[in-house]
């Protein structure tokens, strides 16, 4: 599975969304909205997402298999404008090509991001909003760890050891009946221990279609059944070690990602499988199988 080009390559950004108390949203799973909090509205999110390696194409028998389980907050502090904070908690496992399980767990790296609506179109049962966001990245998880074998590969690492800058933006379309959203971001890497990761980009869409009710009750709260299409795309340029390009680094890959909601006035389950579509890699880098996300958000 590979594309000899890049179709997107394009800025985004991370950051979570709202839900207002007196309207139930339909929002994505994996992309990013132009939505703001309520001044004063606090959001609680968690996910536990599951990634798969095992398309190896040196035929090594080589695997990697992720757990991140980020926990997120999401503040309004003024009517357009929001701060969130993300602690990521992380298990990875990398089955070597001599058979050798080398892993690693804990709290990876935090990011604090602010986000400000800067446009915003009320229509009749909808709307429609553009919000910009900016954000670091600390090195708050371990860069450096070792097992038997000595130090752990960078890609099993938890942390990368450097400030990293998060910049882009969002746009939502919002209706009664559905809702369309695309996000952009860019991650400037910089440099820790003689090693640089590659700036990443990060490009999303998605469109979330109300399947329950059918027909809208005339008051009164209400809780629903959405269905989530979303393309998920992150492109990464190559890693420097030593000021030298590594080989087998960067490249885009392309989710398709369908998934499944029930919203209620303050809460959200989900759920999404991404199937990657496109995987168009530098090097013998292993080829993502799949990737799951189970997630629960409330708003106070």
């Amino acid at each position: 599975m590979s594309s000899n080009r890049l179709c997107l390559i394009l800025i985004s950004i991370l950051a979570l969304y709202a839900l207002k108390p007196h309207f139930v949203h339909a929002l994505p799973i994996n992309s990013d909205v132009g939505l703001t909090p309520h001044k004063g509205e606090f959001i609680f999110r968690t996910q536990a997402r599951y990634l798969r390696k095992s398309d190896d194409p040196l035929n090594q028998g080589r695997s990697v298999d992720e757990v991140v389980v980020p926990f997120v907050g999401v503040y309004g502090f003024t009517a357009k404008s929001s701060v969130l904070v993300k602690v990521p908690f992380i298990y990875r496992e990398l089955k070597t090509a001599g058979g050798a399980s080398r892993s690693d767990h804990g709290t990876g790296d935090v990011s604090f991001l602010g986000k400000h609506r800067f446009f915003t179109h009320n229509f009749k049962g909808g709307t429609s909003r553009v919000s910009a966001i900016a954000g670091l990245e600390l090195p708050t998880g371990d860069d450096n760890a070792r097992d038997s074998l000595g130090l752990l590969p960078k890609g099993i690492q938890l942390g990368s050891g450097s400030v990293d800058v998060i910049a882009g933006g969002t746009y939502t379309l919002q209706t009664l009946d559905y809702e369309f959203d695309m996000d952009l971001r860019y991650i400037f890497n910089n440099e820790a221990n003689n090693f640089e990761f590659g700036d990443v980009f990060k490009y999303n869409l998605a469109y979330q279609k109300r399947i329950w009710p059918s027909i809208l009750p005339d008051r009164g709260i209400y809780n629903q059944w959405n269905a989530v299409l979303e393309l998920n795309g992150v492109y990464e340029e190559k890693s420097e070690s030593g000021g030298n390009d590594v080989a087998s680094s960067g490249g885009n890959t392309v989710y398709l990602s369908p998934g499944i909601q029930f919203v209620t006035k303050r809460a959200v389950a989900e759920f999404s499988f991404l199937y990657p579509v496109i995987q168009d890699l530098n090097g013998s880098q292993l080829e993502t199988d799949y990737s799951l996300a189970l997630s629960f958000r409330y708003n106070f």
